[in-house]
């Protein structure tokens, strides 16, 4: 590989990294399962967003963090009743923290020749 194609590959792994893609995941209300779609936050934006709300109790994180991050469906945090915003922030949580959607992301990245072995499951 010439130093022009790694450096282009360094290129386009930085923008694959950067790029943040909405994550479909589910929440249950009533025994009922729902359909929901969230952007996945930086490390940085909670932090800022923690900070922020040092202040306020858990549901009033919980309302900012559905109110930044939820795409779909709309709603008002604030008009939810709290049984039904917990159910939906976990929803979202348990998006973010797909293992098999990190796992099958890792599956479709090129692998450097000897590293192959260091890859394991996180299961």
């Amino acid at each position: 590989m010439s130093e022009h194609d790694a450096e282009h590959d360094f290129d386009a792994a930085a923008r694959a990294l950067e790029t943040r893609d909405v994550l479909a995941g589910t929440f249950e209300v009533g025994g009922e399962e729902f359909p929901l779609e969230t952007r996945e936050p930086t490390l940085g934006e909670i932090e800022q967003m923690e900070a922020d709300l040092e202040d306020t109790d858990e549901l009033e994180q919980i309302q900012a963090f559905v109110d930044e991050y939820l795409e779909a469906p709309r709603v008002d945090p604030d008009k939810l009743g709290l049984s039904k915003l917990r159910a939906l922030f976990d929803g979202m949580r348990a998006a973010w923290n797909d293992m098999e959607t990190i796992e099958d992301a890792e599956a479709a990245m090129p692998v450097e020749s000897g590293n192959e072995s260091r890859r394991s499951s996180r299961r």
